[in-house]
This record gives structure tokens, C-alpha cells and sequence, in this order.
């Protein structure tokens, strides 16, 4: 059985919003105000040159240069110190977590002079850092009811929900977005990449086409369409799409990261760490560097060279540390727990992990604190079952179902679903692991473990009613496909594809 919590879906969907709602055809939560009748959400500022800056700092994050946006957006909180609605996107932008903390705090001390509809951004980007999702998604729903027709707010909660996977809720809105303006370059952005998770490479093109033809001179759309060519396998020519948005701007480090990324999934580690060094160097701030690091790091583990990611990520650890970047701190370690082949020595990493977390409660935004923890009880879920010590993955499961069943993260109960189906996988109960590894469904070690479960099914437990639509061994030799084709960098992704992808030709000929 499912854990009966309150997911992501199930509050858009419920909390003031309906599937009418997202077509455009909502109830408002109360009469319209002028602003309303405008359609777009108002940005309240005595100062014409802050708001000024406020909307070149929008202009900049649609364009993925969020780097120039946060400097716009200091400058207009310099020339207005009130200025509540730009305080909250650089806390919705910002990878400094003491920033984070900070502007979240001025975004709901100023955001009494603002309008209600700047308020409720300030609630639902308050809800969401605090880990309080009911009040922030109730704040979002009430906000999107309010402006229905605001293009910008369309994309943006759009773009919010993909970076949750919650794709058909994501999808909907970004296809809002276009018809109010069916030139909006950045949500054409949006539907290549919705596409491309779905593996429509041909439609994930077309999209990003569209998105160059329309901002031919900005960097960000070639990388975007860079992307969309890797991730459909034709890697040297989504290379000279990323060198391209860097002759258009040496700046634009993202470009420079994707050429590391690229690499990496080729299996050039060399290549890959030479392109990630360079993306270090030009990254303007620490997340980014620490971010960086780590992902040169994840390609001596893609090499299952152990000893060389032990150095590196230990690395990366203490950098992440002297740039008081604490979740990444963390999560070095957690990441050495996944790796590590001695369960002894992994247990301590995650102790390591866990003590760098202890050590910033209240300092970092709690919501990532907790999305971390979560993912070091599944860690430590995996291991115990990896050992044979069910007794101890069922206590880490147990602390991640009662996190999910509180009203966490999306990505909590995500990381809930797949260490409750790895556990039952454990005990043999495929059946029942199917539903929950199938709700991690962006995962590979989830991924994994559900072609074993779909493999496993035993044939007299399969309902009658589902024996014409849940071919157990048709799923798995099409997830089987899916991971071996994935092109998506993560610690997951080194961890099992490249093995994985050696094993597609016998998988897929199982009939």
C-alpha cells in the first residue's frame, strides 16, 4: 500500500486549484482588484529605478543567467530596502544558504506593504524553504487563481513543478504560458525539456528550435537545444551547441559545465574533469563551485575508481565547508556512503553526513536540511538491506514515512517510496514494491530495482482485472530500454547505467 500522504499533485490539485484552474477556467478566491483585472502580478516599489532592475533580473532568470539576476535583484532591494517581492526571488534564486536565510526573513518582514498577490509569492517561497508544503502550495494555488492570465507566473510555478518532476502539472501551465503569448521564447525552453523526460527526443528538438529561432543571439536556447541532442545520443553534435552558446558569451558557465557533463555520459572521464575545472573556475558563486566539484568527483565513481572519488569528494567536502556551503558538505559524504563497498567504513560517512546537518540546524533552510536527511535514511536503508539487516532498513524507513506522512517535500516522499519498495524487494514482496518504486519513477537505482520487481511478479498474484494492462515482463524490458538509454548525470545515474547499459542486449531479448 501506498503511504497515504499529502503529495505535490494531490495539493495543486486540491488546495484552491483545479485541473479547470490550470486550463484557465478557475473560481477566484475572492473579488478581483484592479491588479487582478490587469492580469498580471503587480511589483510594488516606490522606486521606478529598482523596479527597473527587478524586471531585467526577471528577464535574466528566464534566460538561465541567474547569475546576473541576483545581481539585479540586490540592486533593487539597495534602492528599495522594502522591496519584498525581490528579497523572495533571491531566496527562490540565491545557492547561498546564509543569503537564503536572510532574505527570506526581510521578504516576510516588508511584505506587509506589498500587494496580496506579492504576499501569497512570499508565503508559497516561505511554505517551501520552511517545509511547511500545505501553506506554500496553498499560497501558489491562490496565487495562480489570482492571475490566471499572467504569462510569467504561468512559466514560473511551471518551471517550479519540473524541478519537482511533476511533469503533466508543469506541462499544463508552460502550455498556458504559450497561449497567452505564443511567442514566449522561455516556456518553449520549458516544453523541450518536458518532452525530453518523456524520451519525445523529435518534439524535445522541435521545441528547442523554436526556442533558438526566437532568441537566436542568447546563449541559454543553444544549450538548451545541446541538451535535447545529448540526451537523444547524438553527443558530438550537442558539443558544438554548447561551444557555440560560449562563443556567444565565455561567461556562460553553464554551457562550460554541460560540455563536463557530456563527456561524462560518453565515459571520458578525463575530458570530463578538464571541462568541469574550467567550470569551477568561471562559476560565480559557491554553490556553483561546490556543485561543480562534485560532479567532477561522480566521474571517478562512473569508473567504479574508488580510491581517485575518495580523494575528490573528500575534497570537495572540505571546499564546501570553507564556502559554508553545508548541504553540500553533507551531502559529499552521503555520497561516499553510496559508493563506499566496506558497509563499516559507509556507515561512517553517513555519520559524517549527519553531523555536519546536526551542526547547521537553523542556519540552512530547513526544507533542504530534511530533503538531505531523507536521502540519508534511504542510504542507510539501502545498506542494511545490502547486509541483510532488515530489521535495521525497516527502522530508516519507518523515520521517512512518518517525514513524508508530515507534509514534507515532493522529493521526501519520493525518497520514501523507493527505500520502502527497495525493503520490499528485499523481503520478496515484488507486488507490492511495484507501486511504490514506480512513484520514484526519475530515479535509476529506483528504476533498477523495479525491472527486478516487475521481473519477479509472481503470475498467480496478478489481478485478474490487470492481466490485459500490466504485462509484468513487457515493463520490464521496456524500463530496461529506458535506464540503459538515460542520459541524466546524477550519483544514481554513475552508480548503475553504465553497468546497467552492458546488460541491455540480454535484457531486452527476455520474451
Amino acid at each position: 500500500m501506498k503511504l497515504v500522504c499529502l503529495s505535490l499533485a494531490f495539493l495543486v490539485l486540491t488546495i484552491g486549484l483545479t485541473v479547470a484552474a490550470l486550463a484557465g477556467e478557475a473560481t477566484m478566491i475572492a473579488p478581483l482588484s484592479e491588479d487582478a483585472q490587469n492580469q498580471t502580478l503587480p511589483v510594488t516599489t516606490p522606486s521606478t529605478a529598482a523596479a527597473r532592475y527587478f524586471e531585467n533580473g526577471m528577464v535574466h532568470y528566464e534566460n538561465h543567467r541567474w547569475n546576473l539576476a541576483l545581481n539585479d535583484w540586490h540592486e533593487a532591494v539597495r534602492l528599495d530596502p522594502n522591496f519584498a517581492l525581490a528579497y523572495t526571488w533571491i531566496c527562490l534564486t540565491t545557492a547561498d544558504p546564509t543569503e537564503e536565510k536572510d532574505d527570506r526573513a526581510l521578504a516576510k518582514a516588508t511584505m506587509k506593504d506589498a500587494s496580496l498577490g506579492e504576499q501569497l509569492m512570499v508565503r508559497w517561497m516561505a511554505g517551501i524553504h520552511e517545509n511547511n508544503y500545505v501553506e506554500g502550495i496553498s499560497a501558489m494555488n491562490d496565487l495562480l487563481a489570482m492571475y490566471p492570465h499572467d504569462k510569467r507566473l504561468n512559466f514560473l510555478i511551471a518551471y517550479w513543478l519540473y524541478r519537482q518532476d511533476e511533469y503533466d502539472l508543469s506541462e499544463k501551465l508552460a502550455l498556458k504560458a504559450l497561449a497567452e503569448d505564443p511567442n514566449y521564447a522561455t516556456a518553449y525552453n520549458q516544453m523541450a525539456y518536458l518532452y525530453s523526460r518523456r524520451a519525445e527526443y523529435d518534439k524535445a528538438l522541435q521545441a528547442a528550435a523554436k526556442y533558438v529561432a526566437l532568441l537566436p543571439n542568447e546563449p541559454n536556447p543553444h544549450d538548451s537545444y545541446g541538451e535535447m541532442l545529448r540526451l537523444s545520443g547524438r553527443f558530438d553534435q550537442a558539443l558544438e551547441q554548447y561551444r557555440l552558446a560560449l562563443k556567444m558569451d565565455p561567461t556562460f558557465y553553464i554551457s562550460q559545465k554541460e560540455l563536463g557533463e557530456t563527456y561524462a555520459i560518453m565515459g571520458d572521464g578525463p575530458k570530463a574533469r578538464a571541462e568541469y575545472a574550467k567550470a569551477i573556475h568561471d562559476a560565480p558563486g559557491n554553490g556553483v563551485k561546490a556543485e561543480y566539484l562534485q560532479k567532477s568527483a561522480m566521474t571517478w565513481v562512473r569508473d567504479k575508481q574508488y580510491e581517485q572519488a575518495d580523494d575528490a569528494y573528500l575534497d570537495a567536502a572540505e571546499k564546501a565547508h570553507v564556502m559554508q556551503q553545508w548541504i553540500w558538505e553533507a551531502r559529499a559524504y552521503r555520497i561516499m556512503g553510496m559508493y563506499e563497498p566496506d558497509h563499516a567504513s559507509a556507515m561512517k560517512h553517513l555519520q559524517q553526513a549527519e553531523a555536519v546537518l546536526a551542526s547547521k540546524a537553523g542556519i540552512v533552510a530547513q526544507s533542504d536540511v530534511d530533503e538531505e536527511q531523507a536521502r540519508i535514511w534511504r542510504v542507510r536503508a539501502e545498506r542494511a538491506v545490502a547486509v541483510g539487516d532488515l530489521a535495521t532498513a525497516q527502522k530508516s524507513v519507518d523515520q521517512l514515512a512518518k517525514m513524508a506522512s508530515s507534509g514534507g517535500s515532493v522529493s521526501i516522499d519520493r525518497t520514501y517510496q523507493g527505500a520502502e519498495g527497495t525493503l520490499l524487494l528485499a523481503q520478496k514482496k515484488y507486488l507490492d514494491a511495484v507501486p511504490h518504486l514506480e512513484e520514484d519513477f526519475a530515479n535509476p537505482v529506483s528504476m533498477k530495482l523495479l525491472v527486478a520487481a516487475y521481473q519477479n511478479v509472481p503470475v498467480k498474484r496478478r489481478s485478474p482485472k490487470d492481466k490485459d494492462k500490466d504485462n509484468y515482463k513487457e515493463k520490464a524490458t521496456a524500463l530496461s530500454n529506458k535506464l540503459a538509454a538515460w542520459k541524466i548525470p546524477s550519483i544514481e545515474e554513475a552508480l548503475v547505467v553504465p553497468g546497467f547499459r552492458a546488460q541491455e542486449t540480454p535484457v531486452a531479448s527476455q520474451k
